[in-house]
């Protein structure tokens, strides 16, 4: 829940720059097995999804979260780009690239 939290509050942050930039949507789905799926766009082509599973451990705050997710802009020089990321035990793995235009 908290590196939602984050990733909310890091699109937020891109769409600083731009006052006038609005959150146009800001889904959420948590799930009674412990999965949840997240999604948020904002007004100035910040969008970013994120969908994970919980696996409880034995003490409380424990446990471990595997997510996959992705984020997208547009680079103040135009450059539309892409963000595809995992998150597990073995640490955060992120690819970025650009996404080609039509």
């Amino acid at each position: 829940m908290k590196l939602i939290v984050l990733f909310a509050i890091v699109a937020v942050a891109f769409a600083q720059d731009e006052k006038s930039a609005e959150i146009v949507r800001n889904d959420y789905q948590l799930n009674e097995d412990g999965s949840f799926q997240a999604d948020l766009e904002t007004s100035n082509q910040i969008v970013t999804s994120v969908s994970g599973q919980s696996f409880p451990g034995n003490e409380p705050e424990t446990g471990s979260y595997k997510m996959t997710g992705e984020y997208s802009y547009v680079a103040p020089d135009g450059t539309p780009i892409r963000v595809t990321w995992e998150a597990d035990e073995l640490g955060y793995r992120a690819q970025s690239d650009v996404i080609p235009t039509i």
